[in-house]
């Protein structure tokens, strides 16, 4: 009985490898547009800072969305991950609807909701990689973790920011986050063949 359920085992991450690595083009693409809008609000903060809210907020919404799928669908976790996963995915959908409804508000409005979102998600998503000892990408999701935990800690100890030094912290750690996805995507794919 313990083969059987070896093979079973052996089965199902094969096909969850498989289903994650047809993904990769999009953790691609999410992870260049990243990094181009990145480049883009570092090099004209001033110009940027509204568009930057607005695109967060769509971002923050997808990629919470694309969360809570991956969490429901991902049926070789353990449930502990996956609820994590999925709150992490819902507080970024909550999060950015706000910041697509509320684009103009406050600076301190927008820092201490990004803040709380950088360390809210910059933790789960650093327990959840440390927690899978082997995992493949386990140590880029670790890093992402942390630059997420240490953006939300600047924003949110600093709450007279202006409108430049935020749109440009969220610049700098919009290109991290990007160069992180676009080489979690390779590794994804590297994974699979």
């Amino acid at each position: 009985m313990g083969a059987g359920r070896g093979d079973r085992s052996g089965r199902e991450e094969p096909d969850f490898l498989e289903a994650v690595g047809r993904s990769w083009g999009w953790v691609l693409f999410f992870g260049a547009v990243t990094l181009v809008v990145g480049i883009l609000v570092v090099s004209r903060p001033v110009d940027t800072v509204f568009g930057v809210a607005l695109f967060i907020g769509i971002w923050l919404f997808v990629s919470g969305l694309f969360r809570v799928v991956l969490a429901i669908a991902d049926g070789g976790d353990d449930a502990g991950n996956r609820i994590l996963i999925a709150l992490l995915g819902l507080l970024s959908v909550i999060i950015g609807l706000f910041l697509i409804r509320r684009t103009f508000e406050t600076v301190a409005t927008l820092a201490v909701l990004l803040g709380i979102f950088w360390v809210v998600g910059g933790l789960i998503e650093f327990v959840e990689a440390y927690s899978r000892k082997g995992a493949p990408g386990r140590v880029i999701r670790i890093v992402m973790g942390l630059l997420g935990f240490a953006a939300g800690v600047v924003t949110l100890f600093i709450p007279g920011l202006t409108l430049v030094v935020l749109a440009t912290v969220m610049g700098i750690w919009l290109i991290f986050y990007g160069v992180l996805q676009v080489f979690a995507a390779f590794a994804i794919r590297k994974l699979t063949h």
